[in-house]
């Protein structure tokens, strides 16, 4: 059985994410909010949402623009400051996804991401931002294919 575009999309940014030298400690695939004990930076990545472009001669393929989220994770030490600690990440993720918009030619284009953070997770001193990314992209025609 194939796997769908988004999911697809997913594990390459993953890939990419993964690549040395590391970014992080661990990379999640859709996991919630909640870190491991010990992991002091983490990234979760995972698809969000899909819009396809209307009005698609039957029989062609699909344009999409889908929505994919990177959140960022650091722990923060005694006398850090929150927004320093994940910085370093938040940076990191945008160079190596900035290095390749096309996903090694899976996808069309990786646009800018929208950024937003917070400063407290898991009822601890956490830093978090999350860097959600649209991605135009092409399926089959039917299918949730790639095309």
């Amino acid at each position: 059985m194939r796997t769908s575009a988004f999911s697809d999309i997913t594990g390459a940014l993953m890939r990419l994410l993964q690549a040395e030298p590391p970014i992080a400690d661990v990379v999640y695939r859709a996991r919630s909010r909640v870190i491991v004990q010990g992991v002091t930076r983490a990234i979760n990545v995972q698809f969000d949402g899909g819009v396809p472009q209307a009005g698609v001669i039957n029989g062609a393929p699909i344009n999409w623009t889908s929505k994919f989220s990177i959140e960022c994770f650091a722990r923060v030490a005694n006398a850090e400051n929150n927004d320093e600690a994940v910085d370093p990440l938040l940076t990191a993720v945008y160079s190596r996804i900035a290095a390749d918009r096309t996903l090694g030619g899976l996808v069309d284009y990786v646009g800018e991401p929208m950024v937003e953070a917070e400063y407290s997770a898991e009822g601890e001193r956490t830093g978090w931002i999350r860097m959600s990314y649209p991605v135009e992209h092409v399926t089959e025609q039917s299918t949730l294919e790639p095309a």
